[in-house]
């Protein structure tokens, strides 16, 4: 509101109240504008690939289609790199090789040698053939998946001799970054989509120097599996990882001699009565929404109905842990106008409850506001969530949407990857009113030095106030960092307590708010 007194502009502004979310699209004033003009992409990543504490962006791009659909760039736009200069501002890194036209359906940043240095896995869909056309269409349409190894920054494609990008694996979709045999090594979970004759997905074995093998038989892995976004946690508390993989709906949980099995008992709770035909069940995410210590998990679709399931975790019974349908008493069975593919649990304006974020929104005079619905707590032990404006039409989506805090100012900032043609990739940054909050990264020594797969409880005043497994590459064709953020709201101090996959603890006791915690494995 401006009010006007004589010759005197006084300016009354008034603090949004509390649970409001603020975003504020500064794509052009980080200078990422010119170069994302005309990217038509569909999965992208963030990660600090030179070491600099501060997150830097990766966008794939989708480059099979007539020119003039990228208009105002000339043609197809490759991917894109690019470096945090941390200033609010990023410079792009047109590294040999990086630069690359595909049709890119995900990516993940991934310390793959514990070397401290993130590689970069892009997955690529080459189902269509070359058939005719013009460059560098033609040819998009065939580039298989790509492993970069990270030289101090610089990235280098590695994929030939790491066998981490098998010729047979044609419609790649999501990265899953786990440890399945807790070896200290980081392995790879590569769903392919079930657009393709005898899709199979693969699951490859880390075997140490950027060396992967398939592994799907050794670890009791179907040859069947297909799939669009995946959720990656130890459900059933044996320090291995379990996964859901979305569109078959599929979850499969580790076993005593180190296989994995998919419990028959819950095949009909994760059955999906679709529409149509292209009602597909897409994004899936893992997170304690009730403050209970169980990890629940949410299913978004990739359908111009968007539906979101919300299934609430419950104690393990036999090795396999238990999940009952909320969605309805969460406030969450109503319908989107549009497709909601990628989904997070973030607590957006650190209430201290994590809320629910979906890659859709509403595109009005040229400005995005994403679809985000707020925690507004719990009603019978059940999390409630509220839209934070009337869910309408004309909503747009993004295939991909990975959330980071990229100026690290506690709030958690997201990336809005492009699909059609007349819009571009946006980047909203998070001026929601601030409020504390803690970051908790994990530097593993025997595990993973990423700290993927330990899991974080933050408490306050001898109460669980959040509860989290470091991951990385859930939701779908997304990449985040690997830590865990969580919201204090008004409170200055927390108790921390990590339980590594091994099944050591480490307390740290009166941490600080507002700040990134780093703990080292003993």
């Amino acid at each position: 509101m401006r009010i006007v007194l004589g010759f005197v502009l006084v300016v009354a502004w008034t603090a949004p109240p509390a649970g409001e979310f603020v975003f504020t699209d500064v794509t052009e004033k980080a200078g990422l504008a010119e170069p994302l003009a005309g990217l038509m992409g569909h999965g992208g990543a963030w990660g600090d690939i030179d070491g600099d504490g501060k997150l830097d962006l990766f966008a794939g791009g989708f480059c099979d289609r007539p020119n003039g659909e990228y208009a105002p760039a000339a043609g197809p736009v490759s991917s894109r790199l690019f470096r945090n200069r941390g200033d609010g501002t990023f410079e792009r890194l047109s590294q040999p090789g990086v630069e690359f036209f595909a049709r890119t359906s995900g990516a993940v940043f991934a310390d793959l040698d514990n070397d401290g240095t993130l590689e970069l896995y892009a997955a690529n869909n080459a189902k269509a053939g070359a058939g005719k056309g013009d460059e560098p269409q033609k040819s998009a349409k065939t580039h298989r998946s790509i492993l970069f190894r990270n030289d101090h920054g610089k990235l280098v494609d590695i994929s030939a001799e790491s066998g981490a990008c098998p010729e047979a694996l044609l419609t790649a979709r999501n990265v899953g970054v786990l440890d399945v045999d807790n070896d200290g090594l980081l392995d790879l979970l590569v769903l392919e989509d079930k657009f393709t004759r005898n899709p199979r997905s693969v699951l490859l074995r880390n075997k140490g120097g950027l060396k992967f093998e398939i592994a799907n038989a050794a670890f009791g892995l179907p040859d069947d599996i297909f799939g669009l976004g995946l959720a990656v946690a130890d459900l059933n508390g044996d320090g291995r990882p379990d996964f859901f993989v979305g569109h078959s709906n599929r979850l499969f949980v580790s076993q005593p001699d180190g296989k994995y099995r998919e419990p028959a008992e819950l095949k009909s709770l994760f059955a999906w009565q679709p529409f149509n035909g292209e009602d597909w069940p897409c994004g899936a995410a893992f997170c304690d929404l009730n403050r209970d210590g169980r990890l629940d998990l949410v299913i978004t679709a990739h359908h111009e109905r968007g539906r979101i399931r919300l299934l609430l975790g419950g104690d393990v019974k036999d090795g396999v842990p238990q999940f009952r349908d909320v969605t309805k008493e969460a406030g969450l069975d109503g319908i989107v106008p549009t497709k909601i593919p990628h989904v997070e649990f973030q607590d957006f304006d650190n209430d201290g409850w994590p809320d629910l974020y979906v890659s859709a929104g509403w595109f009005e005079n040229g400005k995005v506001t994403p679809l985000i619905y707020r925690h507004v707590g719990l009603k019978d032990g059940i999390p409630r969530f509220e839209p934070h404006r009337p869910i309408q039409g004309p909503m747009v989506y993004y295939p991909a949407g990975p959330t980071g805090d990229y100026d690290n100012d506690g709030r958690l900032d997201i990336f809005l990857i492009n699909w059609f043609a007349g819009r571009r990739c946006t980047l909203l940054h998070n001026d929601s009113p601030r409020r504390h909050w803690l970051d908790v990264q994990v530097r593993g020594k025997t595990m993973n030095r990423m700290g993927i797969g330990a899991q974080v409880r933050v408490s306050v005043g001898g109460k669980l106030v959040g509860f989290q497994e470091i991951t990385t590459g859930y939701g779908y064709a997304s990449g985040q960092r690997a830590y865990a953020h969580f919201g204090l709201g008004d409170d200055t101090k927390a108790s921390v307590e990590i339980k590594l996959p091994n099944g050591k603890k480490i307390v740290k006791d009166g941490v600080d708010a507002d700040q990134l915690l780093t703990v080292e494995e003993p």
